[in-house]
């Protein structure tokens, strides 16, 4: 599954400050993979794309310098007019700031290159409903599914090249009548430090759930599918990967909310999918759908007459062949979308739009029992240790002597094992129906 930026000198700073001495093993071989030498002074890329110049898409990046030194960003912002525009910025020790795009451009690519490791950076709108952490490399194939272009919907790809080498992308997608490769699609190029926004819905009309592939020709990419259900906006940064399995732990079951999981099969077989639910103390029949090849599909969790109103649900879903799934949950009035995590060993959690969580849970994917280390993080850092059971769910507030809120705070939770899964939700009414991922450490 996808990978987001997270720094291995968090593991190292606590470390050294002993409160958390299992994180030094913890890896991060995304930031790896997107650093490069400069001297004898080592820094990090970040990108983003997907931000607005108006409405509900319009927003900012927010960027966390989670590390003990202070740090220069050296910022550029691409518009899809063809326009860029650059600033420094000096980012004292812990400190985070927001990177408003200027007019001049429809929608923007937001390059940031770093002196040194510690810095993660989260792309919001407006209102901070909509959140997509920013990534630290490129992709050559990326995956999304559950996009709607029915009366009332809008899907847009947004592609950012931040290289200096002009890239090629094809795109197809898969639909509930099946497979589709508009022409006009097919040999996009996109210029070096250019944007492209691509509308789906003059190329796929009246779809309520259309499943994207981005291959990559030449080059690689960064890129954020942009939806606008009704009054409600959504940042899917997609998937590199396609999965036979994915975790959901935060699911809404409550009155008057709607959840699905939406399903792509880009493949030639038939994919039989199965998703088991968990919500105590009921016992939930699992539910399934069979999605024919090059097409896609859906399993309700709410409304369902075969799953109770009660809180917050963990769907596990399995697949015969790997497929792309994701989460929408909402309202009538619209809904939101966001993809499973892959299991880790290690997480980031910041609250970027200062709203607090309504939930924020690790749950433990493994057949043992599983260690984890919560770390508070800030000039003082501290440190609890939970063991979590075999496919439980947890939700952190107030365990273990944690904080019953986590409003305004950095966590870093680590485990032993790749086998941990952190899930948060912000406030809304009805409860649960605003997923948003945390930074995923490798």
């Amino acid at each position: 599954m996808r990978r987001r930026p997270l720094v291995l000198v968090l593991a190292i700073v606590i470390a050294a400050t002993g409160v958390a001495t299992s994180l030094v093993h913890a890896s991060n071989p995304s930031v790896d993979a997107g650093s490069f030498a400069t001297g004898s002074i080592e820094s990090t890329a970040l990108y983003c794309t997907g931000l607005g110049a108006s409405g509900s898409p319009a927003g900012r990046v927010v960027v966390l310098n989670t590390a003990d030194h202070a740090r220069t960003l050296d910022v550029r912002i691409d518009t899809d007019t063809g326009t860029s525009t650059t600033r420094r910025i000096e980012l004292p020790a812990h400190a985070s700031t927001s990177v408003t795009p200027p007019a001049g451009g429809h929608w923007y690519g937001v390059s940031t290159v770093v002196n040194g490791r510690g810095v993660v950076a989260e792309e919001l709108n407006a209102a901070g409903t909509a959140q997509t952490p920013c990534l630290d490399a490129g992709t050559t194939d990326w995956y999304a599914n559950g996009l709607a272009t029915t009366v009332g919907s809008k899907s847009y790809l947004v592609i950012y090249n931040p290289s200096s080498t002009a890239a090629v992308v094809n795109i197809t997608a898969e639909t509930p009548s099946g497979f589709v490769a508009p022409a006009p699609l097919q040999g996009v190029a996109i210029a070096a430090h250019d944007v492209v926004a691509l509308d789906l819905g003059t190329r796929i009309v009246d779809e309520a759930n259309v499943g994207v592939h981005v291959r990559v020709l030449r080059s690689a990419v960064v890129v954020t599918a942009v939806q606008q259900s009704g009054s409600v906006t959504s940042f899917d940064p997609g998937t590199p990967d396609l999965a036979l399995s994915s975790w959901f732990p935060r699911v809404t079951t409550v009155a008057d909310s709607l959840a699905r999981i939406l399903i792509a099969n880009p493949s030639s077989s038939p994919a039989t999918v199965t998703a088991s639910v968990g919500l105590a103390p009921f016992v939930v029949p699992a539910q399934a759908v069979t999605v024919a090849p090059f097409s896609t599909g859906s399993i309700n969790i709410t409304p369902n007459s075969a799953i109770p109103a009660h809180g917050y649900a963990t769907v596990r879903l399995r697949s015969s062949v790997a497929v792309s799934a994701s989460l929408a949950t909402g309202t009538s009035g619209g809904v939101s979308l966001s993809v499973p995590d892959a299991p880790s060993s290690l997480f980031l959690v910041n609250d970027f739009a200062g709203r607090g969580f309504d939930a924020l849970t690790v749950s433990n994917t493994g057949s043992r029992s599983l260690p984890v280390t919560v770390t508070m993080l800030g000039s003082i850092s501290t440190s609890r240790t939970l063991t979590i059971a075999p496919g439980a769910t947890v939700d952190l507030r107030g365990r273990g002597g944690l904080p019953t809120t986590f409003h305004g705070r950095t966590l870093l939770i680590a485990a032993t094992r790749p086998n941990l899964i952190v899930a948060t939700t912000l406030p809304t009414t009805p409860p649960g129906i605003v997923v948003v991922s945390p930074l995923d450490g490798g």
